[in-house]
């Protein structure tokens, strides 16, 4: 990479310090094994904008446990607090539809599932600008009481954001309220925004149930993607976007939320408007829909346009 792009992507943001929180995981794609899972995905996207990016998840003491460790090591994000247990190391099978839209079937009893929380990770997001965590993480008691012991203890200023994710029937009511009750940042799809509607009783339109989630939960912003079709970010402040999705070649959309929600997220960060910060989610999103899963570097082209 050439120096001045190296010097662009370390002015992108002043090393914002990144935790995210949940699982890794192998998607098992038609066209291969991919390192993913939404928390690393997020610490990755971030991490190639410039941030000091962390991931705070759980690996098995086993084969794919080590290969896990090394490939996740080779994507830049810092892994100090990356737990290992008995467990296995976490699968997640994947089939894609003509779209490219993944179905997943996400193997249970795994390492994330006995997720804790340390006193250093304690340490780490006491310090953190941003926490980003999802619905799937908690889908047992113990990682669930982590996560949410670890949201407890971040700084009044640290931008908190919940990317629901939900995934199967890995969530309840009481999953999504207690991480709403943290949340600074909502991002759903639209297929979460009317489940979550319905299972929080918010009645009304898009529009509607977007206020009402905004002024129950004391929201600062709301995003919205809507798969091929467009996007929308809500600011508590009356701020709107709303921005068509790009037509793409697509290889597959695994990654493609997480992408975008750490973009948009750290521009804000980096203090760009509204429709700035969508613009350049909107665009990486895309770009990450033409390559096979979902970390690979954002090429040179990208990075000067952040710059």
């Amino acid at each position: 990479m050439s120096s001045e792009v190296e010097t662009s992507k370390s002015n992108i943001m002043k090393k914002f310090k990144v935790v995210a929180i949940g699982e890794i995981v192998w998607d098992m794609l038609p066209a291969g094994k991919q390192l993913g899972g939404a928390p690393l995905n997020f610490a990755f996207f971030a991490k190639e904008l410039g941030a000091e990016a962390y991931a705070v998840s759980a690996i098995g003491n086993d084969d794919l446990g080590d290969e896990t460790f090394e490939a996740a090591s080779a994507t830049g994000v810092n892994l100090e607090h990356l737990q290992r247990n008995d467990l296995p190391t976490s699968r997640v099978l994947i089939t894609l539809d003509e779209a490219g839209i993944p179905q997943y079937e996400i193997v249970e009893n795994v390492a994330w599932d006995a997720m804790e929380c340390p006193e250093k990770s304690l340490e780490l997001v006491r310090d953190a600008s941003v926490i980003c965590w999802g619905s799937l993480a908690q889908r047992s008691g113990k990682s669930r009481k982590s996560v949410l012991t670890m949201l407890a203890a971040a700084p009044e200023d640290c931008v908190k954001v919940f990317d629901i994710n939900i995934r199967q029937h890995y969530y309840s009511r009481e999953v999504i309220e207690a991480s709403l009750a943290h949340a600074d940042i909502l991002k759903l799809n639209e297929d979460e925004l009317p489940l979550v509607a319905q299972m929080l009783s918010v009645n009304g339109g898009e529009k509607e149930i977007v206020t009402s989630l905004i002024e129950r939960y004391s929201l600062k912003y709301l995003v919205y993607t809507h798969g091929a079709d467009f996007s929308e970010v809500y600011a508590a402040d009356g701020g709107y976007s709303r921005i068509a999705t790009p037509k793409v070649e697509v290889a597959d959309t695994v990654g493609a939320g997480d992408s975008f929600t750490a973009v948009f997220v750290t521009s804000l960060l980096q203090g760009r408007n509204l429709g700035t910060c969508h613009r350049l989610a909107v665009d990486i999103s895309a770009f990450v829909c033409t390559q096979n899963g979902a970390i690979n570097s954002l090429p040179e082209s990208v990075l000067m346009r952040l710059s």
